[in-house]
């Protein structure tokens, strides 16, 4: 199912690939609410330390969403979101979990050579009210990896 929903031009971002912005949103919406019902969310933004990282040719997009895809379950949903970030849902995966998929993830793109590979990981807790209080968590601890030079940084 993923691979239908990805590949219809709506939901997919070209370059990549992966699910697109809209794609995220929709699929995000539906899996916060989850988190009301005891169902682990866990989200992984990543970036990467260059500037130039948006005009990298289209070859290495392509890989790079691969690689991503690759390296994460079906059950979870990756997602190009533009300006060289990356979102990676990880539904039904608690933090410990998250901290695996992110080493896996770190090291698959990593080999790719384009920057520093910074990721920040958040866990859906009780008491979220509005979706964009855990990707401002998530927001928060990527933005604390990329001031520590890259790596994994927890919410």
């Amino acid at each position: 199912m993923r691979d239908q929903a990805v590949g219809h031009p709506a939901l997919t971002d070209p370059p990549t690939a992966l699910a697109n912005r809209l794609h995220f949103e929709l699929v995000y919406s539906y899996l916060f609410e989850a988190g009301d019902r005891g169902v682990a969310l866990t989200v992984l933004l990543l970036s990467f330390g260059t500037d130039e990282f948006e005009s990298s040719d289209p070859e290495t997009l392509r890989t790079l969403g691969g690689r991503i895809q690759d390296t994460t379950r079906t059950a979870d949903l990756a997602a190009h979101l533009g300006h060289g970030r990356f979102v990676v849902l990880l539904f039904s995966t608690n933090i410990a979990g998250g901290r695996i998929a992110a080493d896996r993830v770190e090291e698959t793109v990593g080999e790719l050579d384009l920057g520093r590979v910074s990721i920040g990981l958040a866990m859906y807790q009780q008491g979220m009210k509005d979706p964009s209080e855990l990707l401002e968590a998530a927001d928060r601890a990527l933005r604390a990896a990329e001031e520590a030079g890259g790596g994994v940084e927890l919410a």
